[in-house]
Formats: C-alpha cells, sequence, structure tokens
C-alpha cells in the first residue's frame, strides 16, 4: 500500500510538466516502455536535459531502467501512484 509520503512525492514530481509527459507516454507505453531519447522528444527536452528528469523520477522510485539491445529503456515502477496523481491533477487538483 502506497504512504502518504510516497503519495506527495509521486504529486510533487507530477506538477512538473515534463515529468508528467514522460510519465504519461510511459503509462500508454505499459510495460515494454520506451527509449530514453523518444521520451526526452515527448517532453519536448533534449535528452541531456530529460536525463536529468529521469534520474528525478529514478530516485523517487517511480522509474525503472532496462537495458534492451543496447538501448536504454524507462519503465514505471508505480504506475498505480502516477496514473492517481495524474487523475488528480487533471481533474484540477493542486491548481
Amino acid at each position: 500500500m502506497e504512504t502518504d509520503q510516497e503519495s506527495t512525492l509521486t504529486y510533487a514530481l507530477l506538477t512538473v510538466p515534463a515529468r508528467a509527459a514522460i510519465c504519461r507516454a510511459l503509462l500508454e507505453a505499459g510495460e515494454a516502455g520506451m527509449p530514453a531519447f523518444d521520451l526526452a522528444g515527448v517532453a519536448g527536452l533534449s535528452l541531456p536535459r530529460a536525463s536529468h528528469h529521469f534520474n528525478e523520477l529514478m530516485q523517487a522510485d517511480v522509474l525503472a531502467l532496462v537495458v534492451r539491445d543496447r538501448q536504454v529503456i524507462y519503465v514505471l515502477k508505480a504506475r498505480r501512484a502516477v496514473s492517481l496523481a495524474l487523475e488528480y491533477l487533471d481533474s484540477g487538483g493542486l491548481s
């Protein structure tokens, strides 16, 4: 079960538009995840700038990194928490 601290952290991370875009794309991608380059494009960021956001999300235990066929792939670890956080933000939460 998710703690209040985890929930608060997830909401805080997702209030950054680029991070929310990354998480939305990964929710849609499902278990297959997405390559770092593609996620950077979805978020409208250069790969070096996106890497900062990937690292923040990984430190918060929201993302996991997988290497497949010499590609860096990111997948969501906290699918339920991210989905709930995005639903909350979409409904006007924190505005």
